[in-house]
């Protein structure tokens, strides 16, 4: 029975997806509501390495699983176009500058794509690092680690400030990288709503 339950439901987002070919908009939404609540569970197994990643570096552990979600749906084994690997989708410097940060070895590639926890404490060191040196802006911060520093930094001397170049965005409406920070915001209020992902000071006996 649960067999049968399993295989309709990827029959429907299979065919949902299929939809997008002639309705994309609509279909992209359909499999979005599908696929949410189990990317979302996929997300909190790994609770209890986001709550001691989070701790460490200071962070909202809701925040750090918003950035999983958006950043490899869950998927500790995932490796990008660029080379950006596992569950916070780090590139190599990244994780070299974050461990020398937390004091802890260099990880390789291996390290990276099979241990949630240590993928997680660099991923969230490197974007409490972010953080600080974008000046505590979150959602700034999640440009420049969504798309890099230097290439913020290039958008802003372009368009004269972060400020021009942000209200450039809104208004154009079409920012990839500005459409990735509120998805995290969105997603990291959908795991507190949620409450499975909390610091241990959070949790109610």
């Amino acid at each position: 029975m649960r067999a049968r339950s399993a295989i309709g439901a990827l029959l429907l987002i299979t065919g949902a997806g299929m939809l997008g070919y002639f309705w994309p908009v609509e279909a992209r939404e359909v499999v979005r509501k599908l696929s949410d609540p189990i990317v979302m569970g996929r997300v909190e197994n790994y609770a209890e390495d986001i709550r001691f990643a989070a701790q460490e570096s200071g962070l909202d552990p809701n925040l750090l699983a918003g950035i999983v979600y958006s950043e490899s749906s869950g998927r500790l084994d995932v490796v990008s176009s660029a080379g950006a690997m596992g569950l916070t989708q780090l590139v190599p410097d990244a994780a070299h500058d974050a461990s020398r940060r937390l004091g802890i070895e260099e990880p390789d590639r291996e390290t990276l794509l099979s241990d949630a926890r240590i993928n997680l404490r660099l991923g969230a060191a490197h974007f409490a690092w972010t953080l600080d040196n974008e000046g505590g802006d979150v959602t700034r911060a999640l440009i420049a680690y969504n798309a890099g520093r230097t290439k913020l930094r290039r958008w802003e001397r372009a368009a004269g400030s972060y400020e021009a170049w942000y209200a450039k965005q809104v208004r154009e409406g079409d920012s990839m990288v500005l459409a990735y920070a509120r998805r995290v915001a969105r997603y990291a209020e959908a795991f507190r709503r949620r409450g499975n992902i909390k610091l241990a000071e959070d949790v109610t006996p």
